[in-house]
């Protein structure tokens, strides 16, 4: 079970180690981000796609605690 979560860090308590924690962030990248990706390539706008990947906006953020590494839940874009 995921907690809600924003795109940014967030205090909150562990919900597995129960430590009070600022999340850590980890941007991922979804079926949708290689999707656009690929367009943007098709439609000679290969730099566009490059910036994809290297911007959290069109990535999700998964939450992890620092302490535990436990997983504590998803933003989605």
């Amino acid at each position: 079970m995921s907690t809600p979560v924003g795109p940014e860090p967030c205090n909150m308590v562990c919900p597995s180690c129960r430590q009070q924690v600022t999340t850590r962030v980890e941007p991922k990248a979804t079926k949708k981000t290689h999707l656009i990706a690929l367009i943007l390539c098709f439609t000679c706008l290969w730099p566009c796609a490059c910036c994809l990947y290297c911007t959290r906006c069109a990535r999700n953020s998964e939450h992890h605690c620092p302490s535990c590494n436990a997983y504590i839940g998803t933003y989605k874009r």
